[in-house]
């Protein structure tokens, strides 16, 4: 059931420029979606309730509320290709409201708390791998970058000579930041120590 209008449905999503992300998340919520139907007998499409679409959404063990939300989507897409199709009178998927995402407080260290690192880091900068891990607690200290940005840096991001350092933001543009005598100092040594200049800048201590 469903398999040959789900197929038409991502067919149109790929002429009408969905992202290839979206359409993979809309096929795998809308295959599940078939599976749920299959398990309730819910008949010929038109025979499809409101309420089948709110047993999905909340069904198969206690869904994520981003897992609720890619549901509700995709079944607000599939209703709506479904009405152009006229395979049904109205979409009823239209009503259903997304779960709210609560936002989370972040979690920020002391003063205190990182320092207490940045001082045991220091200790430990007589190895590649230590001057590695002191370089990477220098930078959100000094620069304020998050986890993934500093994970995604390339030893071309950083001019160690001029103390600047380009770095990634959405939308692939590239904001230059200047950095402190003190981080130009621990990159200039870990740089040595990994003896190249190019490639991602930190290293895990398989490679």
């Amino acid at each position: 059931m469903l398999e040959k209008q789900i197929n038409g449905f991502i067919d149109y999503c790929k002429v009408s420029g969905f992202k290839d992300k979206s359409i993979e998340s809309l096929a795998i919520n809308l295959n599940k979606f078939k599976i749920f139907l299959g398990k309730i007998h819910a008949g010929p499409i038109k025979k499809i309730t409101y309420r089948d679409l709110l047993c999905f959404v909340a069904d198969f063990q206690s869904p994520s509320i981003h897992t609720k939300k890619a549901r509700v989507w995709a079944l607000r897409q599939f209703f709506h290709f479904l009405k152009l199709q006229g395979l049904v009178d109205e979409n009823i998927a239209t009503a259903m409201p997304y779960p709210k995402i609560e936002k989370t407080v972040p979690q920020f260290l002391t003063i205190d708390e990182y320092n207490k690192i940045l001082s045991h880091c220091s200790k430990k900068a007589d190895t590649r791998l230590g001057i590695r891990n002191l370089a990477i607690i220098l930078i959100p200290g000094l620069l304020g970058l998050r986890t993934g940005t500093i994970i995604s840096l390339n030893f071309e991001d950083v001019d160690i000579f001029n103390g600047l350092v380009w770095v990634n933001e959405k939308g692939n543009r590239k904001r230059i930041m200047v950095m402190p005598k003190i981080l130009c100092q621990a990159l200039n040594k870990y740089s040595n120590s990994q003896g190249k200049r190019r490639g991602p800048l930190f290293l895990s201590t398989r490679y």
